[in-house]
């Protein structure tokens, strides 16, 4: 906290305050002189819940939010203060501790009376106590109405240290993505270093709020533009260069910066001045240490207020092909790469003519390109759609169903997670198979005999009754040696280590080997040893993993529980004694081999029932749906198609099975559209 020196106009800055704008100059300069404007940086406490009544505050510049800390130590009533808004009326005028604690977002300006004199100015500056009875009644009746004074604002700070990465590309597209998928209202700010172009100087408006909202370019493009360039030898810019970043929050919700390549003491400002930094980066070794390097910059700049999950790297689609993996991308950064931009071929972009001497270069929002932009553009917003397939073996297939549906409507999916068959389907799904090419996979199995053909490989019965190598053998064969990096939408799969009673969430690596881990039925197959792991099917613990998504902060979810209740279990087992008693009627003479194959196949499966494969995974099943049905809470909108009279192992019942998960689906449609427009 520092205060700033008397030179400083704070008659001229009140005046640009809406809370003193009906003052004239002898009142304006009365609270001139009882006041002192002074100085926080990012991350300084400007007062502390329960600390005494000391001043009334008002934010000249900058921002800050306010928390109260509930017993549990969690921030409840987080609030958002921007430019020439105030705090402290009440604690002042009433001598009562601050009920909030108060924190600088970014560096910021602060004009402060202290009680006493706060006081007194009341007295003796009626205009002023009514505009704050006003305030306070807005305020009062916002409360009331469950509606917030101001708004959010997010300052996105886009920089390569390359030129030629794409960056500007990259910050041009966000902030258009930004817009059309929360149509809200986002500002694009660039910054150049560049004294030959022809665009506003910094230096002329920095100090001049009104001159600097005045200089946004509005209703030439689907954002709002503010081009600006700046003398990076001008020492005072570093000092106000938050005020200027900052000073749209009160009117946009998002502000993206584009940074030039050059980093000088004004890029490296703005940058710790950000709520997230995006890094973009190339995959050749010597550009990766130069971002290393930003990085490190950043950390010493911030010191312990830097945030890895607010610094995120990007890796440029400007090149064709990768020239490292993306595994030895992550080795050299030593840090965790955010997004991977696919290339950006000749033909899926196109220059967009915004103002005089400006143009945008903007994706094709069919290219795979715009399609990450787009999902990115989601998850900043807090908008992403998350889906959730549950396990429950062969029951899972009405998970096809559901996608199926969810394809046909255009319901957009940024996540998926899996257990046990959900995490099998998902797999295909994220790999790229649509609703249709997962139900050619699941066709497959529908004769009886493709079981034992393509899955079916005995082994000694001693961990399992069939070993997992037929079933890593179809995989493979649908999904190659794809990895999680290759899925087209990100995918979580979980599976349990059964030694440390754990879950395991795997996000990274072979996904045939995810797969496999996540559908190792105790029982059915051998649970795959590892170093101090015994892994086994995720669905023991996990059935429903809605808390992976949770964890990632998706706000829409949708979740998919096949698996049965007890009373659809006794509506089915009642339901096969209807079709064994009707079977058992039939006559020899009117249907000989109906009447044959009946009895000699009961005579061949009642010794084997009931067997102890199937008493395992009716005995996990059971547990799962009590497990999945709390989990389920978790999500938006649960779908969960009606599988009476289908049991566990029968594969085979394909059309059944998917034409129940449609069914389902479109069931819900409604909610899901409703959760869409949310």
């Amino acid at each position: 906290m520092t205060a700033l020196p008397s030179p400083l106009n704070k008659r001229a800055l009140l005046k640009q305050i809406p809370l003193f704008e009906g003052l004239n100059w002898f009142e304006l300069n009365r609270i001139s002189r009882q006041a002192s404007l002074v100085e926080f940086c990012k991350g300084d406490i400007l007062c502390k819940q329960g600390d005494p009544a000391d001043a009334f505050y008002v934010i000249v510049s900058g921002r800050v939010y306010s928390y109260a800390l509930n017993p549990a130590g969690q921030k409840e009533e987080v609030d958002f203060l921007l430019r020439g808004m105030h705090f402290g009326v009440i604690s002042t005028l009433t001598g009562e501790s601050h009920s909030h604690t108060y924190e600088a977002i970014n560096d910021s300006v602060v004009l402060k009376i202290e009680k006493t004199d706060f006081a007194e100015l009341l007295k003796v500056t009626p205009r002023l106590a009514v505009a704050l009875s006003q305030s306070l009644s807005r305020r009062i009746r916002s409360h009331v109405t469950h509606t917030k004074d101001s708004q959010e604002s997010t300052i996105i700070a886009v920089y390569s240290p390359l030129k030629g990465s794409g960056s500007s590309t990259y910050a041009a597209n966000i902030a258009l993505s930004l817009k059309s998928q929360t149509r809200k209202k986002v500002l694009l700010l660039s910054l150049s270093s560049d004294a030959r172009d022809p665009l506003t100087n910094l230096s002329d408006i920095i100090d001049d709020h009104d001159k600097i909202m005045n200089a946004i370019v509005k209703d030439k493009a689907p954002v709002d533009l503010l081009y600006v360039k700046f003398d990076s030898g001008t020492p005072a810019l570093v000092n106000r260069i938050s005020q200027f970043v900052s000073a749209p929050a009160n009117d946009y919700n998002y502000v993206v910066v584009d940074l030039p390549n050059e980093m000088d003491d004004v890029v490296m400002k703005t940058l710790t001045q950000s709520d997230v930094v995006h890094l973009v980066a190339m995959s050749r070794e010597k550009d990766l240490e130069m971002t290393r390097g930003v990085i490190d910059h950043l950390s010493e700049a911030l010191k312990d207020k830097f945030q890895p999950d607010k610094v995120q790297i990007i890796i440029s689609g400007v090149q064709e092909k990768f020239e490292l993996s993306p595994e030895e991308i992550k080795k050299l950064l030593n840090y965790d790469i955010f997004l991977f931009l696919p290339h950006l071929k000749s033909g899926e972009f196109s220059p967009l003519r915004v103002h005089e001497g400006i143009s945008l270069v903007t994706a094709d929002p069919s290219s795979e390109y715009g399609f990450k932009i787009r999902r990115l553009a989601r998850q900043i917003s807090g908008s992403l759609v998350g889906l959730a397939l549950g396990g429950g073996a062969a029951l899972g297939i009405a998970h096809i169903g559901v996608i199926k549906v969810l394809e046909q409507e255009n319901i957009t999916v940024d996540v998926v997670v899996g257990s046990s068959m959900g995490a099998l389907l998902a797999s295909l799904w994220a790999a790229g198979y649509d609703g249709r090419g997962i139900e050619k996979c699941a066709r497959e199995f529908e004769k009886k005999s493709a079981i034992m053909t393509k899955l079916y490989r005995p082994i000694v019965p001693m961990a399992g009754l069939v070993s997992g190598y037929g079933i890593v053998r179809w995989l493979r064969g649908k999904l190659r040696n794809q990895t999680f990096h290759h899925t087209r939408i990100p995918l979580k799969i979980v599976a349990y280590d059964l030694f440390h009673r754990q879950e395991i969430v795997i996000d990274q690596g072979d996904l045939v080997e995810a797969v496999r881990q996540s559908i190792t039925i105790p029982g059915i197959i051998p649970p795959i040893m590892g170093e101090d792991k015994m892994v086994i099917d995720g669905g023991v613990l996990n059935p429903l993993p809605t808390n992976l998504l949770m964890e990632m902060g998706v706000k829409k979810i949708i979740a998919v529980n096949v698996l049965q209740s007890p009373q659809e279990v006794c509506w089915g087992r009642e339901q096969k004694k209807e079709e064994f008693k009707k079977r058992a009627r039939v006559p020899f003479f009117e249907h000989p081999w109906q009447y044959l194959s009946f009895r000699l196949g009961n005579l061949l499966v009642k010794p084997f029932t009931p067997n102890i494969p199937d008493i395992i995974v009716r005995t996990l099943q059971a547990s799962e749906y009590v497990i999945a049905e709390e989990s389920a809470k978790q999500a938006d909108v649960i779908i969960h198609p009606d599988l009476r009279g289908i049991q566990w192992f029968e594969l085979y019942e394909v059309d059944k099975l998917i034409k129940a998960g449609e069914q389902a689906a479109l069931k819900h449609l409604p909610a899901i559209k409703e959760l869409m427009k949310k």
